[in-house]
């Protein structure tokens, strides 16, 4: 059976306009037809009337030991819910340093890989020398900041921005482009009350991550880690038993008994502990399955995908031609651990499913903990697992495998949770239970307002949304 072949009539003066697009993708992808009809809509404006759109130049950079030089981040970490250095630069080989840091009043658009991604700058984010590969976007009028926010996370921008795209294997977009891209300006009262709703999710969403930073601060402190802790760990050098390294698992690996490690050991040796199995219950051991991809199936995320901010599911999964694949599902209040990925990126991460989560289709790459709050609070045992100085440290060691390192359910069940007086417990989890509230209603916000201003463009373009 032949395929059937799309085709569409384009005239020379557009081909011939603007960039010479001579690759025909550019006028097949749906933002072609969307960018025309946005632009006969009366009251139609560019990106780069209402905003100030730069890139800096590129960065070559000479990477240096971890806490030397300059802090730098990817634009995938950028988008991360919860990013961590993890490349430092030497300052002396990066140049125009200011250009590099962003302002919490801007917005930044990915330009390279995925085009069209957007995310607000958030604490985190400040001080940071930022990759070249993303767009900074700097509304003229900062009454426009929530509405400008919520327009470039519609579907519809989206699929402006990538029917500009250009390249074979790696696609881009130019501050050219993003210049011309239309913006739909509803009535002033309509864009106030949908941006005001965008700009309350991102406020809900830093103080969540203020929160959450308070907990950790919180746990290391009751833990009794402080800074000359910290100087002593990391100039720790000892010997082990042969029979120590020969019992269990039989690691052999250095990483598994350094000195940052051994002294977190020594640490928690001196606190009561519980073993993870023995307060949780794991649904993990899920094997690996054929994935069936349909428009009409389950919405399926990946382990990368869940530690993006509020991800968005990007495929849809037969979900009933897996065996037992009701054991895939996710649910509210189960914690999630990326058992599959790198060291450095979201091996070890775990995250708090709600209601958002609920029903979701999750990758195998997932180990699911059910925690018995009768033994011990889920907030606690979330602020444990995630800790950047103390408590991930801790997961991360047990890793095995140099390409894609894994981690093994039986290794993290294994795991010896370091107890505190039951009121320091609910005090650190009452932070992180306010952090994963906060964080999720955020995100339920920031749907309605996106929802809203796609609503605004269909009926400005007068294209009746798909059901």
């Amino acid at each position: 059976m032949s395929e059937k072949i799309t085709a569409r009539p384009v005239s020379v003066s557009a081909i011939l306009g603007g960039d010479i697009r001579l690759e025909a993708s550019t006028y097949l992808r749906d933002g072609y037809g969307l960018t025309r009809l946005a632009r006969q809509t009366p009251g139609c404006s560019v990106l780069g009337e209402l905003a100030d759109i730069w890139q800096p130049s590129r960065l070559a950079g000479y990477e240096m030991p971890a806490g030397k030089g300059l802090p730098f981040m990817t634009a995938g970490q950028v988008f991360e819910d919860f990013p961590r250095v993890r490349k430092w630069l030497a300052k002396p080989f990066v140049s125009q340093e200011q250009s590099r840091y962003v302002d919490s009043s801007w917005l930044l658009l990915s330009c390279s890989g995925v085009v069209g991604k957007v995310t607000a700058v958030y604490p985190h984010h400040l001080g940071v020398v930022v990759t070249h590969d993303l767009l900074r976007i700097v509304p003229k009028d900062e009454r426009e900041y929530g509405w400008l926010y919520a327009y470039l996370k519609t579907d519809f921008f989206m699929k402006v921005a990538q029917a500009a795209q250009y390249g074979h294997m790696i696609k881009h977009i130019e501050v050219a482009h993003a210049k011309t891209f239309p913006v739909i300006m509803p009535e002033d009262v309509v864009r106030s009350e949908i941006g005001s709703i965008a700009v309350a999710a991102i406020e809900r969403r830093t103080r969540a991550w203020q929160l959450r930073d308070e907990a950790f601060k919180l746990f290391e402190e009751l833990v009794g880690w402080d800074s000359a802790t910290a100087a002593n760990a990391s100039e720790w050098h000892g010997s082990f038993r042969v029979s120590d390294i020969f019992k269990g698992r039989q690691r052999l690996d250095a990483g598994y008994y350094n000195g940052p490690i051994a002294r977190i050991q020594e640490l928690f040796a001196g606190h009561p502990t519980s073993k993870l199995s023995d307060v949780t219950t794991f649904a993990s051991d899920l094997p690996r399955f054929a994935r069936t991809y349909g428009e009409s199936g389950m919405p399926y995320v990946s382990a990368s995908e869940l530690f993006d901010v509020n991800a968005k599911p990007t495929k849809m999964i037969y979900a009933k031609l897996i065996r037992g694949w009701e054991r895939y599902v996710l649910h509210d209040g189960m914690i999630v651990m990326a058992c599959s990925g790198q060291k450095y990126g979201i091996l070890g991460r775990s995250l708090m499913l709600t209601e958002n989560h609920e029903g979701l289709f999750g990758s195998h790459d997932l180990l699911r903990i059910v925690v018995n709050p009768c033994e011990i609070m889920p907030g606690y045992l979330l602020t444990f697992l995630n800790d950047p100085v103390l408590g991930r440290p801790y997961v991360v060691r047990n890793a095995y495998g140099t390409s894609i390192p894994h981690l093994d359910p039986s290794d993290i069940q294994a795991i010896r949770i370091p107890r505190l007086e039951e009121a320091n417990e609910n005090r650190i989890a009452n932070l992180m239970d306010e952090s994963v509230r906060l964080s999720a209603e955020a995100d339920r916000m920031e749907n309605e307002a996106v929802r809203r201003a796609q609503e605004q463009i269909d009926l400005s373009i007068g294209v009746t949304p798909a059901e």
